[in-house]
Order: structure tokens, then C-alpha cells, then sequence
């Protein structure tokens, strides 16, 4: 569906537009892709509404599977498809190809990722399939065998599901090297489900068939002569910019540039003072260099002095600050000199870094040009540059400070700052980045001990064998000198028990990680993200809160004195947990919807940082009875919970199970059985407990009450979490075994009875004083439990107990009591349908969807049906989703033999 443009004068996309279009939390694939690749670019000041251009890309993307757009650098590809993307209701997703994507399982996941955040962004229906797409093996690692053609018929049934288009922007395409990439790109080409559109963006023609496409008329192209600027938007541009241009200035401008953005602009900063234009551009159209070359001289030509001088050094790299615009520049003024540019519009486009703070981007011809200018007259001075933009960046931005540092020469700084910051990068989940740079410190370095384990790091990330790589690294560690290798050592435990395939049990890995951490006193980069992996684990156990919150105390201490924003965040997005844990519900609430806020703003909200923040908002929501924003927050856990979060994703797994039994959700119910089978670490008992737990919420939920009786036995264990034990003790009291609840509740130990725990324990235990006839005492602890309720507006304990507890209620409502608003509310909510525990074979299903049911018995088509019942296909098809949902039945086939089983035919 499009629209006609409308666009007010002068247009750009507003904040509001740029985070509808933000990725939001999607599924799996994007644990390994960098925010800035799966986002949709902002554009910069003085964007140019190009009306003209947004109503060929209406005619030829959605109405073609394939829509390339080719032109050289500078033509204004990526602005365009930017404000396509704003200016089109089609849900859009955005891969930015990089040189790194020659590795096709790196590439493929970010397609993936790509399509999972534009999904999930738009809040689509029909994404679930694509949604769940995981490249994880049963413990939640990245295996090397997990590559690509193992999960491309995957994705394509998952793209098959689709019922509206979904375009992918797959820009930047020219740097997709590596044959086994271009055949992912080749072989979703070929096969394009009918609701997905390609609209791929290249410098030049790619390598891949779309000849074939071409001919049979499925292939859109947007070319050069689409994108170049008409002699109307040049004028358009020229007002927004500044000078005022008559029609014979214009058509001599355009004549000179044929209409190239890049070159326009350019031209255009040139003349902005001249006081005769048609003059000065006469006088370029002989000129024998080239022209982006000729006209980087004549914009640096146009300006004063200090600001282009400025500007020369500023372009030594592609992105720039206000710190480091004062460090190129020598000393205060750089930053003024660097909004001067921004204001005068010359190639800057404004970004905001994931800690938050505002910098900029060259564009990339204009800088490449300048680049060029100094190399050639000051090579010496270009070498300083680049080692003082690495030691800028040395404190902010890993990548960016290594690769100036390469730039610059410098291996040994660039060796030095990779070993001390990559924490940042493992905090952020760029593992692609870490291997990157590890591949491209010099070969004099490579074999050096700390940069060995991190290329190790690398490869376990990436799912690929480590022991050849860590072992040499091991075997090097002596030759250290002390400080670094007592940073090895606390890495070589670190990696070992927390992150490694076939690391001990949480338990055991705060136990080791505690006592590394108390043996190095130094390495303080090192022992802020100790802290950070030492507290999340001790979370998990849910133990001591003191514990976890004392070292992720100490992480973000320490990551903010040394200038670590990601490891600084996730210690503060993880000590919501244990807050919450130890009673703190609304403070931990707080923190945990601030880091969620953060990370949105920030653009980290994918990443696995925030698992616990998710997870912290996710349990209020739900004991507060708000089962669906519950279940969005601990989907996000699911998906994007690393191997190291395990307790998190089956606390979250487990919750999840109970929101499906509450909203009659069977298709719910066993996605979170098979989440929790899967995703089981056997190393924890603690952590295999949540499994048990769901198998027997799936078998009480199902009818089979003597089973999921059997498996709340298996969990007679003090070291149980809390909600293990409450709903143990409310399953045994449901089936008649007082004694068994009243063991379970005592298995809660004293300091883990505080908020939502105690409330929910002092309802089981009133409902058990009324099974023995002591209606007194019974009251007495209902009373207590709405005390402490309405502390914390928790009400979810109520609903689920709402057909036993109800009498109660009732009589306390008639005595009269301060708590009447609350226990209105209470008896509302047990009025609604869809709540308190259910005991059924199978979800049961309206007359009507009996009725579509017995028709999938016979060959009819959907539309056959409709037909007959005198009903639409949509309606039908509704019918259909909500019979696979309560039968938990994956298709057609599926459901008849559910149905079959369950006599519901």
C-alpha cells in the first residue's frame, strides 16, 4: 500500500519517525549483530524532499519481488532509500552489508536479524515464525554446524507465513564479497516468498541472477539518471542551503554535474559567496581531475581558512565528536569549528553513539577526497592524526580507536588498546568486531599471548573450536609481564566459567570467579566485567541479593571510573534482579524500566545487557495480573538471553508457561515446555528445577494431575526458587495433600518470603486454614495478604487462586474492611474470563469453530469452506488460527489428529 508524498518545506524525518522505525527487540539472530547494521540510518540537516524519487520507488518495489538500485558513490542511495523507508507504510527491514560479511553464517544471521527487527518493530501478527528462528544448538550455544543452509528453508517457511509485504533494504551491497554470501543473496533471490520484496542498493551492478529476473519483468531498477538531482531540486536545495540561484545558474550547475547529488552539493558550498556564479562554474567545466576531487578543493576553497584547515585534519577519520574535534584541531575551538561545518551543511550527518552522546559522520566521498588532499601534502602529519584519534577513542570506542591506531602504524597501540577494552565489546555482543580486529593486528603480534585468547574469545563466540588457539595461548601466558599476565589469568577464569561450552553451574562459577577476582588487585577493565558476569550469575541463583548486588555494586563503579558505558550499564540493568528479589518491588521496577528507557534511547535494546531489566519488568508486570505487557517483556528474555543468562531465560520460560495456562493458550504452553527442554543446563540443579517445574505445569494444565504431582515431588529440595515451591504447594492443595503444601511453603526460606512471595504463600496458607475448618485464622492471613498487596498493587496470587478464594472474599467484603476498593477490584478481575487455573484434556472451542473444524476432515479449500458457511475467507481463516492456537496444532493435518485424539471430532 503507498500514498502520495506529502512532505513539509524544508522535510526531514522527525525523532518520533526515526524511533517508530528503530528496531525493537526481535529474536535470536541479532545476539551477534551490531545495533548500526539492523538500523535505518538518520539522515542529516538540509535533507532535500524528493517527492519525484519517492513515487518510483511506490511503483517498482512493492509490485517486484527484486528492486536494485545502482549508482556510483555520492548519488544519494542510502538518503533516499532512508526516506523511502520514512515515507512508505510497508514494513520496512535494514541490513548494512560490511566487508565482514564474506563469512556467510556472520551474513546470513543478519538477515535474519535484519527481517526479525522489522517484524517486530511493526508489531506484525504474523511474525511469530520468523520470530523464533534460532541458530542456537539445545544448550543455547552457536555451534560451527549451525551454518546457513541449515536454517535458509527455515527462514523461507517463516517468509512463506507472511500475509503483508515486507521489504528488506539490503544496502551497501557491493561489499558483499565471498562466494558462499552471494549465494545466500542469490538463493533468496531465486526463491522470494511472495510478501517479501528485495530492494538492494550497489555501487555497482552485483554478482548475483538477476538477468533472468530481468527479462521475465520481476526485477525493478532504480539507476542513476532516477537518482540525480532534476534542475528543480537543485534550485529546491539551493534555497534550503543558502544562495539563491537563477534559472541560468541552475541549468549550468546541472550541466556541470549531470545532476550528482554528492557533486551538487559540493558545487553548491563553492558559490554560496560568489558574486557571480554562472562565472565561477563556467570556469570548472574544462577542469582535467576529477571531479569530486577538483570540487573537495574548490568547497575547502570557498570556506575561510581556519575552518578549512579544520576540516582537512577533522577528515581523517569517519566520524567525529566534540573531544576529539578539540584534539585534531590542537586545543579549544575544535568543537566550535566542528558545529561552524555542521551548520554550513558541509557533508556531516548527526548520530548518537550507543552511550548516548551526540557525534557526527563524514560523508564518506567528501572525506575519502579530503583524506587524499592530506596524504598528499602532509603523510607525516596524517600518521599523528590518526594516533590521536585512536587515543581519543581509545576510552570510548574500541573499534574506532584500533582501527586509527592501524591507520596510524601503531601495532603496539593498537594491540594494547584491544587487550584492555574488548570487555565493551563482549558486554555489547559485537563478537564479529572482536574477531575482526584480532585478524588485523600484524602478524608481528598475532602470536602474542593476550591477543591469542582473544582471538580465542572470538571463536568461542562465534560457535568454532578454541582449545588449538587458547592452548597456544596458555603455553605464551609466562612471558608476560606481571600486570598483563595477571589480566590473562583473571580473563582465562572468566572465560572458562562463564562464558566456555562446558562450564561448571552458576553456582560453582561464582565460587571460582569470586575467589579470581580477590587474587587480582589490578587489571581494572578486566575486573569490572568480573564483577558484571560474577553478579548476573549470582542473580540467577537467587541466593544471596547482598551478593550480587555488592559485586555488580563494584563493576559499575569501576566501569565508570574507567570509562566502560556498556559494562557501566548492564551491571546497572542487572542489579534489578536481585533487588527485586530481595523484596525491593517497586525500586527495582524503577531501575528496571529506566534501563529499559536507556537502552531505547541508546539504541541497546536488542542487546542481551538488558535480559535482566526485562526480566525484572516482566515479573512486576505479571504479578501486578498485567499478563500482556508480562509476556512481551519476558519474550524479549527468551530471545535474547546469551548461554551465561540460562537462570534468567527459564525464570522468564516458567512465568511464560503460567501466562499461557491463565490466557487458554495450548500453542503458548508447549513452545514454552519446548523452551524450557531445550534450554536446560543439567551442570545446576537449581537451573533444571524450572524444567521440572514446566513439565508439570504442562501435565496439571493438560488433565494429567498424577503426572505433574510426580514431577512437584522431583522438587522437594530447599534450593528451589521461590515460585517453585508456591505453585508446588498449590498443586498439592488442589489435589488434597495438605501436608505436602504446608511442606512446600516451608521450604521457602525466611528472607526469600518478602513481597510477592509472602503474598502469594499467605493466600495458600489461608486457603488451607479454611480446608480445616478455621475460618478465623483464615481471614486473619487473607487480611494480612491484602496488607501487603496493596503495597505493591499485586494481584496476580488472587486471580489464579480466584475459584477457591472467592468465598473468602465474598465474607470479607460483607464484614467490611479498609482494603474494600482492593477487593472490589480483586473479584472484578475473577469475573473476567480467561484467568484461574484450568483443569481441561484440551482448550475448548466455540460451536463455530467446531463446526470449520469438521470441514478440515474433508479436501475442501479455505475458500471452499467459506462457501459453504456463507462466511468470507478471512473469516475462516480467523477460525483457523484460533483452532491451531488452542489445539497447539502446527497445520491442518495437525490439527485433525489432535482433535482425533482429544475427541473433540
Amino acid at each position: 500500500m503507498t500514498h502520495a508524498y506529502r512532505a513539509p518545506e524544508p522535510w526531514t524525518p522527525t525523532a518520533a519517525e526515526h524511533q517508530a522505525r528503530g528496531p525493537r527487540t526481535p529474536g535470536e539472530a541479532v545476539l551477534s549483530t551490531p545495533i548500526t547494521k539492523v538500523t535505518i540510518p538518520h539522515l542529516g540537516e538540509q535533507v532535500l524532499p524528493r517527492g519525484r524519487l519517492m513515487s518510483v520507488f511506490d511503483e517498482v518495489v512493492v509490485d517486484r519481488p527484486v528492486t536494485l538500485v545502482a549508482a556510483p558513490a555520492g548519488f544519494g542511495k542510502t538518503s533516499a532509500l532512508v526516506q523511502w523507508c520514512c515515507h512508505t507504510e510497508t514494513t520496512v527491514g535494514w541490513l548494512t552489508v560490511d566487508e565482514f560479511d564474506g563469512d556467510p553464517r556472520r551474513f546470513f544471521r543478519h538477515v535474519v536479524a535484519a527481517l526479525q527487527v522489522a517484524a517486530h518493530g511493526d508489531d506484525r501478527p504474523d511474525a511469530g515464525p520468523l520470530l523464533d528462528i534460532a541458530f542456537r544448538d539445545p544448550i543455547g550455544r552457536w555451534p560451527e554446524a549451525a551454518s546457513w543452509p541449515d536454517h535458509h528453508d527455515e527462514l523461507l517457511r517463516a517468509l512463506e507465513a507472511l500475509e503483508a509485504p515486507l521489504v528488506l533494504v539490503v544496502d551497501d551491497l557491493h561489499l558483499l564479497a565471498g562466494a558462499e554470501s552471494r549465494e545466500i543473496m542469490a538463493r533468496l533471490i531465486r526463491l522470494t516468498p511472495g510478501e517479501l520484496h528485495l530492494l538492494l542498493s550497489s555501487r555497482s551492478d552485483p554478482e548475483l541472477p538477476l538477468h533472468r529476473l530481468r527479462l521475465a519483468g520481476g526485477l525493478g531498477e532504480v539507476r542513476e539518471r532516477d537518482l540525480a538531482f532534476s534542475d528543480h531540486e537543485i534550485d529546491r536545495l539551493a534555497a534550503m542551503t543558502g544562495p539563491s540561484l537563477s534559472p541560468e545558474v541552475v541549468r549550468s550547475l546541472s550541466a556541470l554535474t549531470r545532476g550528482w547529488p554528492a557533486a551538487v552539493r559540493m558545487a553548491l558550498l563553492t558559490v554560496e559567496h560568489e558574486p557571480d556564479p554562472v562565472y565561477r562554474l563556467a570556469g570548472m567545466q574544462g577542469i582535467d581531475l576529477s571531479l569530486t576531487e577538483y570540487l573537495t578543493e574548490e568547497v575547502l576553497g570557498s570556506l575561510r581558512p581556519a575552518l578549512a584547515r579544520f576540516i582537512l585534519r577533522a577528515t581523517i577519520g569517519d566520524r567525529i565528536d566534540a573531544g576529539l574535534a578539540d584534539t585534531l584541531h590542537g586545543g579549544p575551538g575544535g568543537a566550535e569549528l566542528l558545529a561552524e561545518a555542521a551548520r554550513r551543511g558541509v557533508f556531516l550527518a548527526p548520530q548518537t553513539d550507543t552511550d548516548g552522546e551526540p557525534s557526527y559522520r563524514w560523508h564518506p566521498v567528501f572525506a575519502s577526497q579530503c583524506r587524499a588532499i592530506m596524504r598528499k601534502e602532509s603523510p607525516e602529519i596524517v600518521r599523528e592524526l590518526h594516533r590521536a584519534a585512536a587515543n581519543h577513542w581509545r576510552a570510548r570506542d574500541a573499534v574506532e580507536a584500533v582501527t586509527a591506531a592501524l591507520a596510524a602504524g601503531d601495532a603496539d597501540l593498537a594491540a594494547d588498546v584491544l587487550t584492555e577494552r574488548w570487555p565493551e565489546l563482549l558486554v555489547r555482543s559485537d563478537s564479529s568486531a572482536l574477531a575482526s580486529l584480532c585478524h588485523k593486528i600484524p602478524a608481528s603480534l598475532s602470536e602474542d599471548a593476550e591477543i591469542l585468547q582473544l582471538r580465542a574469545v572470538g571463536e568461542l563466540l562465534d560457535g568454532r573450536p578454541t582449545d588449538g588457539t587458547m592452548g597456544r595461548a596458555r603455553a605464551r601466558a609466562g612471558q608476560l609481564p606481571p600486570g598483563r599476565r595477571h589480566r590473562f589469568a583473571l580473563i582465562d577464569v572468566l572465560v572458562s566459567n562463564f562464558l566456555a561450552p562446558g562450564r561448571p553451574g552458576p553456582d560453582e562459577a561464582v565460587r571460582r570467579g569470586s575467589a579470581a577476582l580477590r587474587d587480582v588487585a589490578d587489571a581494572p577493565v578486566a575486573r569490572a566485567l568480573g564483577h558484571l558476569l560474577v553478579g548476573e550469575a549470582a542473580a540467577q541463583l537467587q541466593g544471596d541479593p547482598s551478593t550480587s548486588v555488592g559485586h555488580l555494586h563494584e563493576g559499575a563503579t569501576l566501569a565508570v571510573q574507567h570509562q566502560l558505558p556498556a559494562i557501566a550499564f548492564a551491571c546497572r540493568a542487572s542489579m534489578s534482579a536481585p533487588l527485586f528479589m530481595s523484596g525491593q518491588f517497586d525500586e527495582a521496577d524503577s531501575l528496571a524500566r529506566d534501563s529499559i528507557g536507556r537502552a531505547r534511547r541508546t539504541g541497546q535494546h536488542w542487546a542481551s545487557i538488558v535480559v535482566p531489566a526485562y526480566l525484572t519488568s516482566g515479573l512486576a508486570d505479571f504479578w501486578r495480573d498485567e499478563l500482556v505487557s508480562a509476556q512481551r517483556s519476558l519474550d524479549q528474555v527468551v530471545r535474547l538471553a546469551t548461554p551465561r543468562q540460562a537462570g534468567y531465560r527459564l525464570h522468564a520460560v516458567t512465568v511464560l508457561a503460567l501466562i499461557a495456562v491463565a490466557n487458554q493458550d495450548a500453542a503458548s504452553l508447549a513452545r514454552a515446555h519446548a523452551l524450557a527442554t531445550q534450554n536446560c543446563e543439567t551442570a545446576s540443579p537449581y537451573l533444571a528445577g524450572f524444567v521440572r517445574m514446566v513439565d508439570a505445569i504442562e501435565a496439571d494444565a493438560r488433565g494429567n494431575e498424577e503426572r505433574a504431582v510426580a514431577e512437584v515431588r522431583t522438587l522437594d529440595s530447599s534450593e528451589q526458587h521461590p515460585i517453585a515451591n508456591l505453585w508446588g504447594a498449590e498443586l498439592h492443595r488442589r489435589s488434597g495433600d495438605a501436608a505436602g503444601a504446608w511442606a512446600a511453603l516451608a521450604r521457602i526460606a525466611p528472607e526469600q518470603r518478602v513481597g510477592h512471595v509472602d503474598v502469594a504463600a499467605t493466600l495458600t496458607e489461608a486457603l488451607l486454614e479454611h480446608d480445616r475448618g478455621n475460618a478465623g485464622e483464615a481471614q486473619r492471613r487473607l487480611e494480612l495478604a491484602l496488607e501487603a498487596a496493596g503495597s505493591f498493587s499485586i494481584r496476580r496470587p488472587f486471580v489464579e487462586r480466584g475459584p477457591d478464594l472467592r468465598g473468602l472474599l465474598d465474607d470479607h467484603h460483607a464484614r467490611g474492611n479498609r482494603h474494600v476498593g482492593l477487593v472490589a477490584d480483586l473479584i472484578d478481575r475473577m469475573q473476567q474470563p480467561g484467568d484461574g487455573h484450568r483443569k481441561r484434556s484440551y482448550w475448548e472451542l466455540t460451536d463455530r469453530e467446531h463446526t470449520v473444524l469438521s470441514y478440515l476432515r474433508s479436501p475442501m479449500t479455505t475458500t471452499e469452506i467459506a462457501e459453504a458457511l456463507f462466511v468470507s475467507s478471512n473469516t475462516v481463516k480467523t477460525h483457523l488460527r484460533a483452532i491451531y492456537r488452542k489445539l497447539g496444532a502446527g497445520g491442518r493435518r495437525d490439527a485433525i489428529r489432535i482433535a482425533t485424539e482429544r475427541h473433540a471430532l
